[in-house]
């Protein structure tokens, strides 16, 4: 097509082209058929002029020279057109020149002819004419071709004295015979001359007629050269237009074809593609259940023969094995998710909820992941931001999550900050801007395009270092475009990422927020009029002793050893002291003797409450004998604790009674590594307090796992079975029954002798098993709204 419209347009412009030069050579042909008009014209004239010369010579009527006088007065126009029409040819110009002079030295002879007659009349008509010369237009005055401004001073000059005349008059009538003669003789000089004259004029006009004639033969051959190539060329104009229309016709049917067979094809690969999302709904629910159910038989094969006595080295591969098909699991769940929302079947709920808790809560998910980097966390909000929003709390919780893990995840030593503003609009609506800041390893520029796209990371070597299954990023952006927003991503390589999301939001109702309050339990006014001292090395046990303490509103200190226990009982009094039985330095057991023997502080005045994570139902004489009324294990309930403060403060029965009216609701909580059922019923409903209880144990047993490593790698047993022993109650709390076994073992190994290679085995299967509780408790704590 492209090289049809060419040809064509090359075609078409030579055409007019030769066709514009035939019309500019017809229009320059006029010319000399114009100069030959002019020449014959004045030819004419002079012939006319002599003609009445002639009669005026007969006859002596002066009327007989009115065309003599009509001609030689537009001789000089004639002449001068003549001479504008022969401007672009200097040959015909000169040859023009040389009639001009011609025709003076004519007018000059025909005018001696008139003075000879000596007429009056004649005489002083000639005179006026050549006055009205003189009086001519400037430009006639300057002209220098002005043929009769020549002619008649020339003849002013050249002419015969009147009296001179006269006089000869009167001698040629006195002697007539002599002045006829003399006439006769002028008049026959001056017919030859005229006659001389004339040839030589009409010698100039035929050579400039054939000249012109042979100007006009050239250029007539010339256009007829140029109009056989323009017949050529229309030729080729009228060829190449058929030949183009025909190509433009083959096009279209051919487009049109195409453009059919096209919509078929198009049609069939919609219903293909409507077949192969039905096929791929089906596939991912059948994997689901078909992939899940050997995992879980894997999964759960595996936790039973872990309880099955065995050699270290199989207990080793057997977990490593529960590992990775957990881990698997966990990966099979992000692609169902990311499943759904490919085929747009997840919703979002619109609820009132408070954005600042959700900031809290993804800063704490991440905060020891990000000190283990070297890396400062940090968040902000903009005080614009209404509290409450209304919304999917859960979906901007997981597009946080998401985004805050990447950063943390790819910074080391550096900074990653989160914050959230508030660009008000219309009503109630608002749009949310989040931006996420770190300083990590960045993007390549050319790769920012790509980042989002499934199933993709920056480079292979990423998944391999870093891990991951490129859905992260693609799921935040389905789910961004799921809430009408927009995401924005600048990075630059090893200098950092800013991301930046906007997502419209509701403003929300604080009265129409969510909480999952319990009832609480009923609780006697004797024990929220005690002051109690809990002395504990835990952090993770004393949170859990502040946290119901301060929801029964009682009053509480807390001590994390015995030295500083004693120091408070200096300069002060409690009701009630929970002692633990193992801690650094003075233990429980020796506290509660310095109390009692030193101090002489008795039973009736404060009870002290053994809590201890082993068993001391075989020793409970030797801590009787000490000095303590009670024994609370960890983990406890919050039952449990309250059955036993009024157990030694007065005799009461375990409260199974109608007195108390409670309604408790146990969120489950239940995943095979771990339970936390326990943990919200002690919390009465209090998921905060559940989400800092988790939080806690993560850091605890963390730094705890860690110190243990490095007393094994010493060989100071004493401190690693203290360390196991402490570990232990956090982990029944949430019921961590694998890292509670691994973590017995090493108790139980030191106590009976320490084996350095056993003991450092399981203290690296106990960090193995941590990772992977830990991954499962943040799970949990970003589902805590």
């Amino acid at each position: 097509m492209i090289l049809a419209v060419i040809l064509l347009s090359a075609t078409g412009y030579l055409s007019y082209r030769n066709l514009s030069s035939i019309v500019t050579s017809i229009q320059v042909d006029l010319k000399p058929d114009l100069r030959l008009l002019s020449i014959r014209e004045i030819s004419m004239d002079l012939e006319k002029a002599q003609n009445s010369i002639r009669i005026y010579s007969s006859t002596l009527d002066t009327l007989d020279l009115q065309p003599y006088y009509t001609i030689i007065s537009n001789i000089d126009g004639k002449v001068s057109r003549l001479r504008s029409e022969c401007l672009n040819d200097p040959v015909v110009l000169q040859q023009t020149d040389t009639i001009s002079k011609l025709i003076e030295e004519n007018i000059i002879i025909w005018n001696q002819l008139l003075y000879l007659h000596n007429n009056h009349t004649v005489v002083e008509y000639l005179k006026q004419l050549s006055v009205r010369l003189d009086s001519s237009s400037v430009e006639a005055r300057k002209n220098e071709k002005n043929i009769l401004k020549r002619v008649f001073n020339r003849s002013n000059k050249n002419r015969l004295n009147e009296k001179e005349i006269i006089s000869d008059l009167k001698e040629i009538q006195q002697q007539d015979s002599i002045t006829k003669e003399r006439l006769t003789r002028r008049e026959s000089k001056l017919a030859i001359t005229s006659s001389e004259i004339k040839e030589q004029f009409y010698d100039l006009i035929t050579k400039i007629e054939n000249e012109i004639s042979g100007l006009i033969n050239a250029k007539a051959s010339s256009a007829n050269k140029l109009a056989a190539k323009t017949y050529v060329w229309l030729a080729m104009f009228s060829v190449s237009g058929t030949l183009l229309a025909i190509l433009v016709m083959f096009i279209i049917i051919r487009y049109v074809r195409k453009t059919h067979v096209y919509q078929i094809a198009l049609h069939n690969s919609k219903v293909e593609a409507e077949k192969l999302a039905r096929t791929k709904e089906l596939f991912m629910a059948n994997m689901s259940h078909e992939i899940r159910t050997p995992v879980t038989a894997i999964s759960g094969f595996t936790e039973q023969l872990l309880h099955e006595p065995m050699d270290e080295n199989t207990t080793h591969i057997l977990k490593i094995i529960k590992s990775s098909s957990d881990h698997l699991a966990n990966i099979i769940n992000d692609i169902l998710d990311f499943s759904k929302l490919q085929n747009g079947k997840l919703s979002l709920e619109k609820v009132h909820f408070s954005i600042e808790q959700i900031l809290e809560d993804v800063y704490v998910l991440f905060e020891r992941q990000a000190l283990r980097n070297n890396t400062r966390l940090s968040y902000s909000l903009s005080p614009d931001t209404p509290p409450v929003l209304l919304g999917d709390p859960y979906r901007l919780k997981q597009i946080m999550i998401n985004l805050v893990s990447n950063s943390v995840k790819f910074t080391k030593n550096g900074k990653v900050h989160f914050s959230v503003n508030c660009i008000k609009k219309e009503s109630a609506e608002i749009e949310l801007v989040m931006e996420f800041i770190d300083t990590g390893i960045g993007i390549d520029e050319n790769k920012l395009n790509f980042i989002f796209e499934d199933f993709t990371q920056e480079e292979m070597s990423t998944t391999r270092k870093y891990g991951g299954t490129g859905l992260g990023l693609s799921i935040v952006k389905k789910l961004i475009e799921l809430h009408n927003g927009s995401i924005e991503c600048v990075s630059k390589k090893n200098q950092g990422t800013k991301i930046t999301c906007k997502v419209p939001y509701l403003t929300g109702d604080e009265k129409k927020v969510k909480r999952d309050v319990e009832q609480p339990m009923y609780i006697p006014e004797e024990i929220r009029n005690l002051k109690i001292l809990i002395v504990d090395d835990e952090e993770y046990n004393r949170l859990l002793f502040k946290t119901i303490l301060d929801r029964w509103k009682v009053s509480y200190r807390e001590a994390a050893n015995g030295m500083e226990a004693l120091e408070m009982l200096k300069t002060d009094r409690f009701d009630l002291l929970f002692m633990d039985a193992r801690m650094p330095g003075i233990d429980g057991l020796k506290t509660t003797q310095f109390i009692r023997d030193e101090m002489k502080i008795r039973e009736s005045e404060m009870p002290v409450i053994c809590i201890s994570a082993a068993s001391v139902s075989e020793d409970w004489q030797k801590y009787q004998k000490a000095g303590m009324n009670a024994f609370l294990p960890k983990p406890f309930t919050e039952e449990m604790l309250l059955t036993t403060i009024l157990s030694v403060i007065k005799d009461y029965a375990p409260l199974t009674g109608p007195d108390i009216v409670r309604k408790e609701k146990i969120k489950s909580a239940g995943t095979e590594k771990i339970n936390l059922d326990n943990l919200y019923h002690i919390s009465g409903g209090d998921e905060q307090f559940v989400k800092q209880m988790l939080i806690s144990f993560i850091d605890t047993t963390k730094n705890g796992l860690t110190d243990m490593q490095k007393a094994v790698r010493s060989g100071q047993w004493e401190s690693v079975e203290d360390l196991a022993h402490k570990m232990l109650p956090p982990c029944r709390h949430i019921n961590a029954s694998d890292l509670s076994n691994l973590l017995r073992k090493i108790e139980e190994s030191i106590q009976n002798k320490p084996d350095p290679v056993a003991v450092e085995a399981l203290a690296k299967e106990s960090f193995i098993e941590f990772e992977t509780v830990s991954e499962i408790l943040k799970e949990q704590i970003a589902k805590i709204n």
